[in-house]
């Protein structure tokens, strides 16, 4: 799903994008390496520009994009395979910068880069060079407001945190090379002081009364603690991960595969652990010491509501108000609950079914095949060369460290370079074995982020294009495409339309929750007084969503928000196009222009749709 980590937006200090490779979304800042270089397009032999002003602007946009993600070592990693393909060659390693100094000055870089887009002559740039220069000026535009909010960011989080996020990002660590194996070794040992850094703005946070709360911080800790286990390092994951790695490589001999293992193996224990324990140690300290002070969501700290319509603009990229899209939210749950109640009263059956607890005879594999078949009608299998079957796959399992911590599943893109390397999690964890795994596949795999992310990759964007990204483009896709996919899963079209309405419905409740909770103060029982007016009693389920909502504040706007704009867009382009209008040319068209708020998907969205 994509509470999923694919994607919350990352802010990285002076960085423009949340990391490919990561899971999801965290509040992060790390400061850009400050490299000299000079970049030449990637494609300045094959394209053909029409003034100096196109070469100009592409060679802009490539310089952007090395910054980008030269500013941490493990961004590049997984975002390219061959960084000298990129024109990127001797790039530091490191995990970056993580304090409150960069943070609270970031909004200077964002003016900077404001300043060097307006330098360009709008009219006399490419089509797509323009629909880049809208996005960039959206995207810095939207990033403005953070420096004076940044307190209220938070780097983790029991779902989304980067104490979660690291230990797959490192076991996902592929090795072609020996520089791979010293590269990750570098950074696994500045894993100790990075997590010092996130320690000290933690305490910074507390200063300022915008620390998290008990139960948060309880969870956290309760993460770590399971992770670094009993502290026998042949126990953990970075461990098994590597060794496994380290042993299936050719190209090493014996003695350097003992060698490496055992450097692992100390780096685990003088730095891995050390690490875990210093976030354990912190956030004991400043829960003992009271900090923990709030209880309720972002309404009741200081900006907190300021932050909270950056956080919605940025997770959807909806340019409507939080009150607007409450609006939006109401009228759609109100016309799915109406949908319910026809679809019942007219066939009763229905509901004997729609609460049956019927496992999905195929396995994953097979899941995504049948999928695959039957979403071609309504999505395009062609995209310049590439066919939708060339799309490459593998199927991986949570370790059990983390199964309680993580999604039911996510999906990992991958290297703009390879993009056949592809990987879905699907987690394990027994509280997960009545999770629809039909439907999350349809929003992991296809047609929802691997089919997604094929996509745009093969209409050969600028790289810049590809490490930007936009929650509600992202993840309002996979919701979108997930509810369709109950009328791929059951032959009755009444029954899926039940299912449809009744996932819709429940995540329109959680995003009001959201809103109620963090934007208009609700306390826990302000909700459990607006969860009972849908029939939901049960204390317990009150609780854990009212604690979800102020763990990932936002988080399930981008879902719900994002969804409703593409069904906006779609309404609207069927209302103007009428009998002309084509579900598939749609989706194509949608899929061409990106990542990308909803004002830019608008203005462009028709022109696509006319190629």
């Amino acid at each position: 799903m994509n509470i999923k980590l694919q994607n919350i937006p990352w802010f990285h200090g002076k960085k423009l994008f949340t990391p490919k490779y990561i899971i999801c979304t965290l509040a992060a800042i790390l400061l850009c390496v400050a490299i000299i270089f000079q970049l030449v397009p990637k494609n300045k032999n094959t394209k053909l520009y029409q003034n100096d002003t196109q070469y100009q602007f592409d060679t802009y946009a490539n310089e952007l994009f090395a910054g980008q993600i030269m500013s941490d070592s493990l961004s590049m990693h997984f975002y390219l395979l061959n960084p000298q393909d990129f024109d990127i060659e001797n790039a530091p390693q490191t995990l970056g910068d993580y304090n409150y100094e960069s943070m609270s000055q970031s909004q200077q870089y964002y003016i900077n880069e404001i300043n060097n887009l307006k330098t360009f002559q709008y009219n006399d740039l490419l089509t797509e060079q323009q629909i880049t220069y809208d996005i960039l000026m959206s995207h810095f535009k939207d990033q403005l407001d953070f420096a004076d909010l940044c307190l209220c960011s938070e780097v983790l989080s029991p779902t989304t945190g980067l104490q979660a996020q690291l230990p797959i990002l490192f076991a996902e660590y592929t090795f072609f090379s020996k520089k791979d194996i010293d590269n990750y070794l570098t950074l696994l040992w500045q894993l100790k002081d990075y997590y010092g850094q996130i320690c000290e703005f933690q305490k910074i946070k507390a200063e300022n009364n915008c620390f998290i709360t008990d139960f948060c911080c309880e969870k956290i800790i309760k993460q770590c603690r399971e992770f670094i286990g009993d502290k026998n390092p042949e126990n953990n994951l970075l461990h098994k991960s590597f060794t496994q790695k380290i042993n299936a490589l050719s190209f090493l001999s014996k003695n350097e595969k003992s060698t490496y293992i055992n450097e692992n193996l100390k780096i685990i224990k003088e730095s891995v652990f050390p690490a875990y324990d210093s976030i354990i140690a912190t956030l004991s300290k400043l829960k003992s010491d009271g900090h923990c002070k709030n209880k309720n969501g972002l309404y009741y700290l200081e900006n907190g509501k300021d932050y909270y319509e950056y956080l919605t603009r940025n997770y959807t990229g909806s340019s409507q108000s939080v009150m607007e899209i409450k609006s939006d939210i109401q009228n759609n749950l109100a016309h799915d609950m109406r949908t319910m109640y026809s679809l019942l009263t007219v066939n009763p059956e229905l509901e004997e079914q729609f609460y049956s607890d019927v496992k999905n005879p195929m396995d994953a594999a097979e899941i995504i095949k049948d999928l695959q078949k039957k979403s071609s009608k309504d999505f395009p299998e062609i995209c310049g060369s590439e066919k939708l079957s060339d799309i490459s796959y593998e199927l991986k399992y949570v370790d059990k460290s983390l199964e309680d911590f993580l999604s039911p599943a996510f999906y990992l893109s991958p290297p703009i370079d390879m993009p056949s390397q592809n990987v879905i999690y699907i987690n394990g964890s027994e509280k997960n074995k009545k999770q629809d795994i039909y439907s999350t596949l349809a929003h992991e795999g296809i047609p929802g982020h691997m089919y997604q992310s094929w996509y745009f990759s093969c209409t050969n964007p600028l790289p810049i294009r590809q490490i930007i990204n936009y929650g509600g483009y992202t993840e309002g896709w996979a919701t979108y495409v997930e509810f369709l996919s109950y009328y791929y899963q059951y032959s009755n079209e009444q029954l899926a339309n039940a299912m449809s309405c009744s996932a819709s419905y429940s995540l329109a409740l959680y995003s009001l929750c959201d809103i109620g909770i963090n934007y208009e103060g609700w306390t826990q029982k302000d909700t459990e007084k607006f969860l009972s007016n849908y029939n939901i009693e049960d204390k317990k389920v009150c609780e854990t969503i009212f604690q979800s909502v102020i763990e990932e504040p936002a988080n399930y706007l981008k879902y719900y928000v994002g969804y409703l704009e593409i069904l906006n867009l779609k309404n609207k382009m069927q209302k103007k196009l009428e009998t002309q209008f084509d579900l598939k040319r749609f989706h194509k068209a949608f899929l061409s222009i990106g990542p990308a708020s909803f004002d830019v998907i608008n203005k462009w969205i028709m022109y696509e749709y006319a190629k």
